[in-house]
Parts: C-alpha cells; sequence; structure tokens
C-alpha cells in the first residue's frame, strides 16, 4: 500500500475511473426501475437481487458530488479563488450541454408525452432552472447551488475542516428529517413536497460535497492508521447489508418502491458516507487502472444527461 511518506491523493484518470464506477450506477438504478413487469414488487422472485443490486448502486449521486467537492477544493486550495472566472467556469463548463439536452427532452415528449416523466413543467425555462426537462436532470441545478455557495464554504472549510464536515452532515440529516420522513413537510409547494423534487436542493447532498472536500485528511488518517481504515470497511459492509435489508423490509411491508428506495434514507447516508471513503481510498492507492473505465469516466457528463434518451428506446424496442 506504500509508505507513510507518500501522500494520498487521487490522480485524474483515479478521478475518471471513480466517475464511471457512478455512471455505470445510475445506468444500473434506471434499468431496474425501467424494466416490466417490476423486480422490486413482493410478487416477483427477483426481488432481492434488484434490491441488492439498487441499493448499492445509490452511491452514484452522492459519488458523483463528492467527487465535484474534491476537485474544486484541489482547484482552489491553495490559490484565491476569483468569483468571475470561477462562475464563467463553471457556466461554460456544464449549462451549454445541459441546455441543449433539455431541449431534446422537452421536444421528445412534446412528441411522445407517453415517455415523459410525471412532474414535467409546461414552460422550458422553468424545466431548465429545476431540472424537470426529464427525472434525472434536477443534478445540474443541484450542482449549481452548490457552486454558487462554494466560495463561501471554501472560505469556511478553510478555517474550521472537520467542523465545516460536520456542519454539512447535521444540515443534511436535518433537511432530510423535515422533508424527506413520514410524508413530512412544512410547505404545500410541490417544489418541496414531492420526492422527485426534494432531489433538486443541494441541502440534500451538502455533506457528500463538503466530504469531497475533505477526502484528502482522511486518507492521510488511513496511511496512518490501517486499523482505522479496515474498521471504515468493515462499517461499510454492514450499512450496505442494513440499507438493503431495510428496503426490503419497507416493501414488503406495502411501502411504495419509489419511497423505499431513495436516496433519503438514513441507512443509504451511512452506506454512500462510508462507500465514498473506500472506494475513494482504493483508487487513489491504485497502482493500475482499466483503461475503459477511465475512458468512460471523462464522458461521464455527457452521458448523464443522455442516458434516458436511449434507455426509453432500448426499452421500447424491448417490449415491442
Amino acid at each position: 500500500m506504500g509508505n507513510k511518506k507518500t501522500k494520498t491523493s487521487l490522480s485524474r484518470e483515479g478521478t475518471n475511473f471513480l466517475k464511471a464506477i457512478a455512471i455505470f450506477s445510475v445506468l444500473l438504478i434506471h434499468i431496474l426501475s425501467s424494466s416490466k413487469p417490476s423486480p422490486f414488487v413482493n410478487e416477483s422472485k427477483f426481488q432481492l437481487a434488484a434490491i441488492f443490486f439498487d441499493q448499492l448502486a445509490r452511491i452514484s449521486v452522492p459519488l458523483f458530488v463528492a467527487l465535484s467537492g474534491y476537485g474544486l477544493y484541489c482547484g482552489y486550495a491553495k490559490k484565491k479563488l476569483e468569483l468571475g472566472t470561477f462562475f464563467k467556469r463553471r457556466v461554460f463548463k456544464i449549462l451549454p450541454l445541459y441546455i441543449l439536452w433539455s431541449g431534446i427532452f422537452s421536444a421528445l415528449f412534446y412528441f411522445v408525452p407517453s415517455w415523459g416523466p410525471l412532474t414535467q413543467q409546461p414552460n422550458l425555462l422553468w424545466k431548465i432552472v429545476l431540472g424537470r426537462a426529464d427525472y434525472h436532470l434536477y443534478f445540474v441545478p443541484m450542482v449549481f447551488q452548490l457552486y454558487v455557495f462554494f466560495p463561501l464554504i471554501l472560505k469556511v472549510f478553510k478555517k474550521w475542516p472537520l467542523a465545516t464536515l460536520l456542519g454539512a452532515v447535521f444540515v443534511q440529516l436535518l433537511w432530510w428529517w423535515i422533508f424527506s420522513y413520514g410524508g413530512r413537510t412544512v410547505t404545500s409547494w410541490k417544489y418541496f413536497a414531492e420526492d422527485g423534487e426534494q432531489y433538486l436542493w443541494m441541502t440534500n447532498w451538502i455533506a457528500y460535497f463538503v466530504l469531497g472536500m475533505y477526502l484528502p485528511k482522511i486518507w492521510h488518517w488511513f496511511d496512518a492508521h490501517r486499523s482505522t481504515a479496515g474498521l471504515v470497511l468493515v462499517g461499510w459492509l454492514f450499512s450496505g447489508g442494513y440499507a438493503i435489508s431495510n428496503a426490503l423490509q419497507l416493501i414488503q411491508n406495502g411501502t411504495d418502491p419509489l419511497f423505499a428506495l431513495k436516496f433519503t434514507r438514513y441507512p443509504l447516508f451511512f452506506y454512500s458516507f462510508l462507500a465514498i471513503l473506500v472506494s475513494s481510498y482504493c483508487v487513489a492507492r491504485a497502482k493500475h487502472l482499466t483503461g475503459w473505465l477511465v475512458k468512460v469516466g471523462k464522458i461521464s457528463y455527457p452521458l448523464y444527461l443522455s442516458h434516458t434518451l436511449f434507455l426509453r428506446i432500448a426499452f421500447f424496442l424491448l417490449y415491442l
């Protein structure tokens, strides 16, 4: 695993490797949810396998968010952040493709309404602002919210890194408690009250973002305390098992699979948090990474934006 004098860090290839894991996990979740008949219902003989793979794949979005935090922190940890340049780069890096694909999905669902998600907005501008041109596009406005607050988060993080991480964890778990558990909501405004729209807000993901910024400190601790890394691995395995059994129990008790499997559940928080620690450390320490996965990771963003179109076409042809 190397010596303690070597500082563990994640290379660009390692980052792309993890992005490939994340995008394949997204694909797996959406393939399972698109299958007919649903493999999640109690009558299905594939129920346990479907829940198993779905829950393990829920590292997907948390990992993407953590990698965003990691990349931004590495870019600005030791240099001054110029707000104008920072936001200009973010806008031109993510928005053109996002707007293009929002337009493509809007046109597609106009001509093929049955393919459209249930939460579409009637106005293209609102579809873009709220990420509702298709069900997965909440990710872009959510990440952009994190970009808007990153200069402030960075300033606080540089002074109090651990306190910032713990504060982000508290905010995220409290937000989930208010908006995600037992049908609770403090408002009837649909962009908070509906499960799909809850993913839109950065407060559902902020702990993973700050965790990404904190990862180098954790890797350094693992290098110096290998037994701790082992305990985290064990915790990851147990938390994954509990997330699977919890989702299975919820569904068998009559909970809609959409809610039983969702990201905003406490068992999945602990699984995702620990999975990010384990996967990022292993990849950061790896000497060789699979080349084709690195290449896939390089194009993970356009793949993420476009993949639901190709899934719809594939399943349409499959069920002809």
